[in-house]
């Protein structure tokens, strides 16, 4: 059993460090927890807890617990792929509340043999952990069945197409490269400030391949995916059947640092208990774990999670579904809201209306086709709630 946590490395070599390599030549239960890695290396690793081949040290690491870390790059090579959580050949890696700061690749899972066969999670995954200003967040090279859930993602860095925020890829460095089959991306927040692909992901690697429950939003132009070299626009995207219940909704994050959204984004869906608990909107990172708040009412999307319930919520709409009208009713005495809209699921406003900050309740005539829409109510262009909606005929 290996255990490492509470320290703080930094390291100061321009080309290439091997990071953290953890030890891996027997079976090994590993947990590295509430650690501090900073570097400037254009090549090699933050943590190295992984192999790049096959070999007799494959396996070792299984189930593998990186959790409360905090990696951070300061390297000024643009060329630099440097990989800060890397877990090659290894299942199971559990990698949680992190925070990765502007490393070139952020989490990497591999596997692959040159007969054409892919390792496979049963368990595991990537959640709660915020990503900023990767050139690539994460990508799934050759491994089966990895869940990326609630994740923040953020990037206004690059702004070419050839960086990407989640790439899935067979592992092209063997004889026979084997497709990332049964990815799960579920209920994480993506948000760049230039058109850069939100999920780059090969045809092969479509089989069993999921994504749904995102918030998607670009501050240039709508966000966009790449199948195979080929560039597709949400509506692409939907009409292939992925993300068909996520939204384009500005998340107006409080700073680019704590990434907190200025309200609670009930976009997700539920993915089980051992995904229950997410960051705290206070959860700093030091030699202590991040506080953690669990998942309340309807499930939010990204790292961040607000204490409050949906039962505490600022505004009542009903009926819902509905038809022709609704009401809104104002609950929390302490807000004053000016503006109300209703946004469809591809992030465009289908109504909008001023507010008297001092009426409390009122009507709302709808046209709407049937469909799932979002209505967001705020003051001075910041949303202070906002509520799914659902119309019939």
């Amino acid at each position: 059993m290996l255990t490492i946590e509470g320290t703080s490395v930094s390291n100061t070599e321009t080309e290439t460090w091997e990071g953290v390599n953890i030890p891996r030549s027997r079976p090994t239960t590993f947990i590295y927890r509430n650690n501090s890695i900073t570097s400037i290396n254009s090549t090699g690793y933050l943590l190295q807890a992984g192999d790049e081949s096959e070999n007799s040290q494959n396996n070792n690491l299984d189930g593998m617990i990186i959790t409360g870390n905090k990696f951070t790059w300061n390297g000024t090579d643009a060329s630099s792929i440097t990989h800060a959580v890397f877990t090659g050949y290894n299942i199971n890696s559990v990698v949680k509340y992190n925070y990765l700061d502007k490393t070139p690749h952020g989490i990497l899972f591999k596997s692959g043999t040159d007969g054409g066969f892919n390792m496979t999670f049963t368990s595991g995954g990537a959640a709660y952990n915020i990503l900023k200003n990767a050139k690539l967040s994460l990508r799934i090279k050759g491994m089966n069945g990895v869940k990326v859930y609630n994740n923040t993602f953020y990037n206004d860095a690059y702004a070419d197409l050839s960086s990407s925020i989640i790439e899935i890829d067979a592992n092209h460095d063997r004889s026979v490269p084997a497709p990332s089959l049964g990815a799960r991306i579920y209920n994480n927040i993506f948000y760049t400030k230039y058109q850069i692909p939100n999920v780059r992901i090969e045809s092969l690697c479509l089989n069993d391949f999921k994504s749904d429950y995102n918030v998607f939003y670009c501050e240039t132009s709508p966000p966009v995916f790449v199948i195979s070299g080929v560039l597709k626009t949400f509506t692409e995207w939907q009409a292939l059947g992925y993300d068909t219940h996520s939204v384009v909704v500005n998340p107006f994050f409080n700073n680019t640092t704590s990434f907190v959204p200025a309200s609670r984004l009930n976009y997700g869906t539920y993915l089980g208990t051992e995904w229950q608990t997410g960051l705290s909107t206070s959860a700093t990172w030091s030699s202590l774990n991040p506080e953690t708040t669990a998942q309340n009412g309807m499930w939010q999307a990204g790292a961040r999670v607000f204490a409050t319930s949906s039962g505490d919520r600022i505004a009542k709409i009903y009926p819902n579904p509905a038809s022709g009208h609704i009401f809104v009713t104002i609950i929390d005495p302490t807000v004053a809201l000016d503006y109300i809209r209703i946004i469809n699921l591809s992030g465009n406003v289908v109504f909008q209306d001023k507010m008297n900050p001092d009426v409390r309740e009122f009507q709302i005539q709808i046209k709407l086709l049937p469909g799932v829409y979002i209505v967001q109510g705020g003051l001075n262009n910041r949303p202070y709630f906002t509520e799914k909606l659902v119309v019939t005929n």
